[in-house]
């Protein structure tokens, strides 16, 4: 039986963006569409599974920190309050050796986050010694993100005086919020029940195996996912306090982190006419919230591990690894069988996303499913896991996708897609527009090569 361990409103200590509209189609299970090649199956979870759950409610008062002495200086009154969603408020007092007679340059507050990215907030004196320095007071940063921090003194031509990074996270004092960790990731969610957690963690622990076989390992620093509820509070803390409308996730590179909002009950306009909708309920939204926090978790993997192309690819690898890929391959032959549609190439840069956009199904996405059928049918029918990890590694060392789809499989990626088509009721091969410049892809060479 799962161990569950619970703390109750606990006051914790201090502890690019791809942005994605969700999929237009989802399914409750991953059974074989019929007629279709399998798509995903997942391990039961495993009994020994532990996470940790808590309740963060905290407060906008100061954090003070320790006092340091760095080469005669000395930092004092060290301070951290939360502006969520305007930033981070630091001051310090700095008080020169008894002997300092160079002028100070600069003084800086330098910040760095788990997966080493690094970024540098300019202070300003505010008092005789005293210094104030605000990352992201102009929004850009979502709540709960944590970092290491410190003041940096530059004086004379070539003096440096640094202090001991300390431990920083950007507190929320607006709400009560619910927080989840277990091995695979850390989430956070308000306005919905404990079970939504629950359901997120035990996402993550079923894709972990695809994740490891798709791109070598896991990540190599534990993601973190924001959860708002339906509506505009995920824009708060966004360039400008908006958001798209049309936006459910956001993937960030050097936070390590995704951010999500759950899917409200009510079907959006742009999807009413959409033939594959389903009743949307509580356990709907979770079990698309777990999809779309894999998804956007799918492109850290993308960040890390150097797996490049163009939309269709970098969209649909995303969703090939997110927890309910849906029956994109039923969706693609109702509509080339059906209704008479043909599918752009993905030759070149191939189409794109296409999420604005309904196709004659009156589904949006078709970009992401075509990419999703794709890469599924390619994984099914050419070497497995072991064929996509291989493609990962060469556009990584910058091979253009076409050709590293070659390399891996040993067959020119014309072909492939020409066989993907029939697959699906298309029998003519695509057709590559001039504009798009493609080339066929040279003869295959030894992987590695």
């Amino acid at each position: 039986m799962r161990r569950i361990f619970i703390i109750s409103l606990a006051c914790l200590g201090m502890m690019v963006s791809v942005v994605w509209a969700g999929s237009s189609i989802t399914s409750p299970n991953h059974a074989t569409q019929q007629g279709f090649v399998p798509t995903s199956t997942y391990l039961p979870i495993p009994s020994d599974f532990t996470y940790t759950f808590d309740t963060v409610q905290m407060t906008a008062d100061p954090i003070v920190y320790d006092d340091q002495t760095v080469d005669g200086f000395t930092f004092t009154d060290f301070t951290y309050t939360t502006r969520y969603p305007l930033g981070l408020d630091f001051t310090v007092k700095i008080t020169p050796p008894p002997d300092f007679t160079e002028d100070i340059v600069s003084v800086s507050l330098m910040y760095r986050f788990a997966a080493g990215s690094q970024g540098r907030a300019r202070a300003q004196e505010i008092d005789d010694g005293r210094w104030q320095a605000v990352p992201y007071d102009t929004r850009g940063l979502a709540p709960w993100m944590t970092m290491d921090v410190v003041w940096r003194v530059a004086y004379g031509e070539t003096g440096v005086a640094e202090t001991t990074p300390v431990h920083v996270q950007y507190i929320d004092p607006t709400r009560t919020w619910s927080r989840i960790e277990s091995e695979d990731v850390i989430v956070y969610w308000y306005d919905f029940p404990d079970e939504f957690g629950e359901v997120l963690a035990d996402a993550f622990v079923s894709v972990r195996d695809r994740f490891i076989q798709g791109f070598g390992d896991l990540l190599p620093f534990k993601p973190t996912v924001i959860i708002f509820p339906p509506g505009d509070a995920m824009g708060e803390f966004q360039a400008g306090g908006q958001i798209n409308p049309r936006t459910t996730g956001q993937a960030n590179g050097e936070t390590y982190s995704a951010v999500l909002r759950v899917r409200g009950l009510e079907i959006e306009d742009i999807r009413t006419e959409c033939i594959w909708n389903e009743p949307r309920d509580l356990e709907w939204q979770m079990r698309y919230a777990a999809s779309v926090a894999t998804h956007e978790v799918a492109h850290l993997y993308q960040y890390a591990y150097g797996s490049r192309g163009p939309a269709w690819w970098i969209e649909g690898e995303a969703t090939f690894f997110e927890l309910e890929m849906g029956p994109v391959d039923e969706r693609l032959r109702h509509l080339v069988t059906v209704l008479d549609q043909d599918l752009a190439t993905l030759q070149g840069q191939g189409p794109s996303g296409q999420v604005g956009t309904p196709a004659l199904d009156g589904c949006t996405h078709l970009g992401y499913d075509m990419g999703a059928s794709f890469i599924n049918w390619l994984v099914t029918t050419h070497g497995g896991y072991a064929t996509h990890l291989k493609i990962v590694e060469l556009t990584a060392a910058n091979t253009i996708l076409d050709q590293a789809i070659e390399r891996a499989t040993g067959v020119p990626f014309s072909e492939l897609e020409y066989q993907w088509r029939q697959y699906l009721g298309l029998t003519t091969e695509a057709y590559v527009p001039p504009t798009l410049g493609y080339q066929p892809p040279p003869s295959p060479t030894p992987f590695g090569q």
